[in-house]
C-alpha cells in the first residue's frame, strides 16, 4: 500500500462462513483496493468493510476520492475500459482489474455493485451469497 494512506476497517463479528474460492477472493479484494487507492486523489483514505444483509455477505470498499462519472459507472466493470480521468496516484490501470472483480463475483453466485459521487468518492461492494 503506498505510504500515507489511512484504511479502516471494520468486520461485522460472528460473519457466517460463504463458500468461496479465497485466492480469488483475495484477488478480488486487491483489486478494489488497489483501484480506490489509484482513485483517490489528494484525500488519502478508504474504508473496508464487511458485513451481513439478508442472505449474503458483504463486503465494501470505499474511497473519498475523484468520484466517477456518472456517464461512465455503467461501463467501468466492461474489460479494457478505462475512466478518462487523470487525476490518479500517477499510474493508470489496464482496464481488466475490474472486468476481474465483477467475473469473480459473479463465479460465486453474487455480484459487485457501485455507488459513486463526483469529488465524492466510490464505493464498491462485492454481494456475496451464503448459499447458492
Amino acid at each position: 500500500m503506498q505510504q500515507g494512506f489511512k484504511v479502516d476497517v471494520a468486520i461485522e463479528p460472528d460473519l457466517p462462513e460463504v463458500p468461496l474460492d479465497p485466492a480469488a477472493i483475495k484477488q478480488a479484494l486487491a483489486n478494489l483496493v488497489d483501484n480506490a487507492i489509484k482513485y483517490s486523489g489528494a484525500r488519502r483514505r478508504l474504508t473496508v468493510s464487511a458485513r451481513r444483509a439478508g442472505a449474503e455477505v458483504r463486503i465494501e470498499v470505499a474511497d473519498e476520492g475523484i468520484g466517477i462519472p456518472p456517464a461512465e459507472v455503467q461501463r467501468i466493470f466492461e474489460k479494457f475500459y478505462r475512466v478518462g480521468r487523470s487525476e490518479t496516484q500517477g499510474r493508470r490501470g489496464s482496464g481488466v482489474g475490474l472486468a476481474l472483480v465483477k467475473h469473480i463475483a459473479e463465479a460465486h453466485g453474487g455480484r459487485v455493485s457501485v455507488s459513486s459521487r463526483h469529488d465524492s468518492g466510490s464505493r464498491f461492494t462485492l454481494h456475496l451469497p451464503l448459499r447458492s
